[in-house]
C-alpha cells in the first residue's frame, strides 16, 4: 500500500474515531417513560413522564396521546418539567380500559428535532 492511501486511511479512521461520540449524542432519545412502553397498567396515570438524554426545549417539545380509534385522549399542552429539563411532562385525563399511543416530538437545546411513538394499556 503507498504512503499516501496509508495516510489517508488512518486520517478517515482517526476522523471517524473522533467523531463517533458526537454523532450518537446528536439528537434527543427517549431514555424512559411512565407508563412504560409495552406496558398494562391497572389504573389510567394521571401524567405522562417522558424522561430523554438531552436538555428539552418547552416550546417545540409535545406529548399527544391517542386511543384505539386515533380519538384524542389528552388535552392538555406538556411542559418541560421545571426540576428536569430532560423530562416532559403532560397531565392526563382518566383513561378508560384500552390500548393507547403516545405520540412525542422534541426539540434539544441544540435544535435538534426527534420524534417517536410508543404504546401502553388500561387493564
Amino acid at each position: 500500500m503507498n504512503t499516501n492511501l496509508r495516510k489517508l486511511l488512518v486520517t478517515a479512521a482517526a476522523t471517524t474515531v473522533v467523531l463517533s461520540p458526537a454523532l450518537a449524542f446528536a439528537h434527543g432519545k427517549l431514555e424512559s417513560a411512565t407508563p412504560a412502553a409495552g406496558s398494562a397498567i391497572d389504573t389510567s396515570p394521571e401524567m405522562l413522564r417522558l424522561t430523554f438524554n438531552e436538555d428539552l426545549e418547552s416550546s417545540f417539545s409535545t406529548i399527544k396521546v391517542v386511543d384505539a380509534s386515533g380519538a384524542p385522549a389528552t388535552k392538555e399542552k406538556a411542559n418541560v418539567d421545571s426540576s428536569n429539563p430532560r423530562v416532559l411532562i403532560v397531565a392526563v385525563p382518566k383513561l378508560a380500559s384500552g390500548s393507547y399511543t403516545v405520540q412525542w416530538a422534541v426539540m434539544t437545546h441544540d435544535a435538534h428535532k426527534t420524534k417517536g411513538t410508543y404504546t401502553f394499556a388500561v387493564k
